[in-house]
């Protein structure tokens, strides 16, 4: 789906599709990145902002949650650990397991998401 999206790879360059439940996407930058999100075992699908060492960066995005919330249409999860810091926001109700024919509308969803967030990281200058 991802290939088939050129408005996506103009913005992204997706690696290789793994066996893990995420897949990450490069933002420019090694301060951060997107993260696209599969937890067939809760039925959701998510993505989230992470970022693995610069809290300023990470306590920015937090106190913009409501903003990532309005442009992604999802509730935020805000992160703070001892060094990653960031957002995850997932979309219950989503019947993945044994369900491939689904997978393509989840995918795509997926790539809406991201491609708002890379957005909104770059409209505050993250």
């Amino acid at each position: 789906v991802a290939q088939a999206t050129p408005e996506f790879l103009k913005v992204f360059n997706p690696q290789k599709p793994s066996k893990n439940h995420w897949t990450t996407l490069r933002c420019d930058t090694s301060a951060y990145h997107i993260g696209l999100l599969i937890d067939t075992q809760r039925g959701r699908t998510g993505i989230e902002f992470y970022v693995p060492d610069d809290k300023e960066i990470g306590h920015k995005a937090i106190d913009n949650a409501v903003l990532f919330e309005e442009r992604l249409g999802l509730s935020a999860t805000p992160f703070d650990a001892k060094k990653a810091s960031g957002l995850r926001f997932y979309k219950d109700g989503c019947k993945i397991k044994n369900n491939e024919a689904a997978w393509p509308k989840f995918i795509s969803e997926q790539l809406e998401w991201a491609l708002a967030m890379k957005k909104l990281i770059a409209e505050l200058g993250l």
